[in-house]
């Protein structure tokens, strides 16, 4: 807990440098230069360089996946671990993560990032994709592309191709071994990690305009509630497809999903969505003739449980967890 709140607290300050440059530190470009060239040797050196972070299970998953290829094909692996790792500092995790997502050219650094044969091939589910498609070894294999010192990590053609084209209907696969694919009109163990943050915003936008319709437009607002809560109970049944602001994030987010991640503690933070809405709902039948907003008591109540919705979702479009 201690670690993921220092990192959330070091991408809030970076996100504050972008804005204020006057809050840069003036070494800092020399350390982002260090880094730079740090990544260019490893990435010259191995074959394969794995970016993840200390007591990540998908960067664990996608050490297995690798050492098990190594078997078959031998090469050269280095594992570079930039957060939640004594061996760094919290000054040297800013650096290193800002580094890793300029050269990849990603908004989001999730864990774990892979290049091969110094090409970028995406996370642990992309890597177990082509390694199924058997285009792992071929890759491996094949030589590096002549790149510039601290340019643009180029990415992996496949990569591109998923990256480029939404899969609405696309579960992440969970590896293990109760299944290979989950579809997606089943309870879903995992999703890509920053179609959370575009629900979360979708959902603040319909409380946002719920509070501002509740007085003048009840039955607006009744009705907008209501798709609220359907589409908390689709996501906590089965996850952001087949759900309105899932099935819509998924779409306009894809180029920006993330990496495949676990969907269980969000399916908690939704459910204690449900049960403060049900909540509501209730007081509301009990306490509000349907219609008819005369209980200045009681609308202010209904009010701030409202407003309380839209702090939450605010909080978890920008943190995540």
């Amino acid at each position: 807990m201690k670690d993921d709140a220092t990192s959330y607290l070091l991408e809030y300050w970076q996100f504050l440098s972008a804005l204020f440059p006057c809050l840069k530190n003036s070494n800092s470009n020399q350390a982002l230069s260090e880094e730079s060239a740090l990544i260019d040797s490893k990435i010259s050196n191995f074959d394969v360089v794995l970016v993840g972070k200390g007591g990540c299970g998908y960067c664990k998953r996608a050490k297995e996946t690798l050492a098990a290829q190594q078997a078959s094909t031998p090469f050269t692996l280095d594992v570079y671990l930039i957060a939640n790792t004594k061996t760094i500092s919290p000054a040297g995790e800013k650096v290193a993560r800002q580094n890793i997502k300029s050269r990849l050219k990603i908004f989001d650094l999730t864990f774990p990032q892979i290049i091969v044969s110094g090409q970028y091939i995406g996370g642990a589910d992309d890597l177990a994709l082509l390694v199924e498609s058997g285009k792992f070894d071929e890759l491996v294999l094949s030589s590096k592309p002549e790149t510039a010192p601290d340019s643009p990590i180029p990415y992996e053609g496949s990569l591109l191709s998923r990256s480029s084209k939404p899969s609405l209907f696309k579960v992440p696969k969970v590896r293990g071994a109760w299944y290979p694919d989950w579809p997606f009109y089943s309870f879903q163990w995992a999703m890509y990690s920053n179609l959370v943050r575009y629900i979360s915003i979708l959902h603040l936008i319909i409380m946002g305009l719920t509070l501002s319709l509740i007085d003048s437009a009840p039955n607006l607002a009744n009705a907008l509630i209501f798709i609220y809560f359907v589409d908390l109970c689709i996501l906590i049944l089965l996850g952001p497809v087949p759900s309105l602001c899932g099935t819509i994030s998924t779409y306009f987010g894809w180029k920006l999903r993330g990496n495949a991640t676990s969907t269980i503690p969000y399916k908690v933070v939704f459910s204690a969505y449900v049960v403060g809405l049900l909540n509501v709902m209730l007081y509301r039948c009990f306490n509000v003739e349907a219609g008819d907003f005369t209980d200045d008591k009681s609308v202010s109540y209904i009010k701030t449980r409202y407003a309380g919705f839209i702090v939450n979702s605010g909080f978890l479009a920008y943190f995540r967890l």
